[in-house]
């Protein structure tokens, strides 16, 4: 803006500086005086601006060279802005990226879903059903060191999702590890077998038991969900038989709303307590926001199944290492 103020004042002291040193018509003409020959006060007049234009074109030079000559003449000073408004250069706008295009092929091969409940040592027979759930550590380890020892990748439920929709490539004989409730074992024993590995697994937790002598604390959910290893997903409030209840949305959504405030970010795997489930309670687990369920059918998971009703393979604990290998390989 100065430099335009400079280069307009210029311009008008050369028409002014031309025009005086024109030929005009004086008094003079008659006795022939040479035009030129002006009268002395316009002369003086043509002195004082052809002065000021060259101390304007030397003020315009020092301006583009980034300085400004001092003058005590306030006429030759320009105005400084103190409160200049910022101005940017709008961008070119970004074309719209699509996320549903796949970036890979849809991955259609069948995949194994694994149910595990605790990890432990297996109890005595006067408990039968925590005999029948409980996977002893040893075990679970011969287990886990089988998968790497075969090529098998285990991986999360939403990475699986992931893979069926062509958003990630394929690993090498992807398989899901799942283990119900949010037992405290799972943290104690199973986790750090995971971890060596380097796989991957998704705990459902029982929001109401969190806490509980045998269960979860939220600080041991947080930082399985920060180890990038395992994912958090919803079982519900309090374990209950989601067909028998008049309002099951209380129990579905309550868990999802308390992972999430704890997490700070969405939950999108469910499991069935019991693998009970119909028609009106999988619409509430889609209207809750999910994105996958598991039940308890005893099959491999087809690239065609209900994504809200995928089936698993129970691992129990009289499960042999060969029996285990044929669940995979059978």
């Amino acid at each position: 803006m100065q430099s335009r103020v400079l280069v307009h004042t210029i311009v008008f002291l050369f028409l002014i500086e031309a025009l005086l040193a024109r030929p005009v018509a004086t008094p003079f003409a008659h006795s022939g005086s040479s035009s030129s020959a002006l009268p002395r006060r316009s002369r003086a007049l043509v002195t004082t601006v052809s002065r000021r234009a060259v101390t304007v074109r030397q003020r315009l030079r020092a301006t583009q060279a980034g300085t400004l000559l001092p003058t005590s003449e306030a006429v030759d000073r320009a105005p400084t802005v103190t409160n200049t408004i910022p101005t940017s250069t709008p961008s070119e706008p970004t074309p719209p990226t699509s996320t549903s295009t796949p970036a890979h092929s849809a991955f259609r091969d069948p995949v194994p879903i694994l149910m595990y409940h605790y990890i432990r040592p297996r109890p005595g027979s006067d408990d039968p059903l925590g005999q029948r759930l409980s996977v002893d550590p040893a075990t679970f380890q011969a287990q886990m060191d089988w998968l790497a020892q075969h090529g098998f990748t285990p991986i999360t439920l939403s990475e699986l999702a992931a893979l069926r929709a062509g958003l990630t490539p394929a690993p090498p004989h992807p398989i899901v590890l799942t283990f119900d409730d949010g037992y405290r074992d799972f943290y104690q024993n199973a986790f750090p077998i995971l971890r060596a590995h380097g796989f991957h697994a998704t705990v459902f937790v029982v929001t109401g038991f969190v806490g509980q002598e045998r269960y979860l604390t939220w600080d041991m959910i947080r930082e399985l969900d920060r180890s990038g290893l395992v994912e958090i997903g919803a079982h519900t409030v309090h374990h209950p038989d989601l067909t028998t209840l008049a309002n099951p949305e209380s129990e579905i959504r309550g868990c999802k709303d308390a992972l999430e405030h704890v997490l700070g970010h969405p939950v999108t795997a469910f499991a069935y307590p019991a693998g009970k489930f119909d028609a009106r309670v999988e619409t509430a687990v889609r209207a809750a926001g999910f994105r996958q369920a598991v039940t308890t059918q005893p099959r491999w998971a087809t690239s065609g199944d209900d994504p809200l009703a995928l089936p698993r393979l129970r691992v129990t604990g009289d499960l042999t290492l060969a029996q285990f290998a044929a669940l995979l390989t059978g």
